[in-house]
């Protein structure tokens, strides 16, 4: 049901969607922000693997090395900056699956993408949406990604899993959605990416 509902959506508008606000209304001043235009920002994609079977669907997640420069430990989509050789953003969000986690791009079929999300990194996040199949082989690389699981989409788009907590970002507090699952805390950009999806998805039901 969930993935009739994301296929409907993205049918609608596959590339037309408001940004994403971030829960920390301080960071939303960077949408509009004089001092701060978009194309300051460098631009990076992530993808939201949506593994599909006959049994139902989940959205997969990898956990990050604890050896990591940036985000060490932490839960996140596949994805990364936009190279030169990039010729769009899906291509960015493809060619860094198939570096994290092994997923050919030949195996996924991208039915949309969200809009863009501002952070305080100075990084300018588009979520693209892809449907693969759920026995497609998936291989960690050993220095990036340390697990890579799965969450049914009926929990990772419920709104009602998100709650809302703060954490210190350098000497600031900041607000951050998050949501648990089999032991994972999925939180910040990535919780938010989600959120804003399934809130959009029951809006449209």
């Amino acid at each position: 049901m969930l993935l009739q509902a994301l296929l409907r959506y993205f049918e609608q508008s596959p590339s037309a969607h408001s940004p994403i606000l971030h829960p920390d209304q301080s960071i939303n001043r960077l949408i509009n922000s004089p001092e701060l235009p978009e194309e300051n920002f460098r631009h990076a994609a992530v993808l939201i693997p949506v593994a599909c079977a006959e049994s139902g669907s989940s959205v997969i997640f990898t956990l990050r090395t604890e050896h990591l420069s940036s985000h060490a430990g932490q839960v996140s989509f596949p994805g990364g900056t936009r190279e030169d050789g990039d010729i769009s953003l899906e291509h960015t969000a493809l060619r860094e699956s198939e570096e994290e986690i092994g997923l050919q791009p030949e195996a996924v079929r991208i039915i949309g993408r969200l809009g863009n999300l501002l952070m305080p990194s100075g990084y300018c996040v588009t979520p693209v949406v892809g449907l693969f199949v759920a026995d497609t082989p998936l291989i960690p690389s050993p220095r990036e990604v340390a697990e890579i699981f799965a969450v049914p989409t009926a929990i990772a788009l419920n709104p009602a899993s998100y709650r809302r907590s703060s954490m210190l970002y350098g000497d600031l507090e900041r607000e951050v959605l998050e949501f648990h699952h089999d032991g994972y805390r999925i939180w910040g950009a990535t919780a938010t990416m989600l959120h804003h999806l399934a809130m959009e998805l029951s809006r449209q039901s």
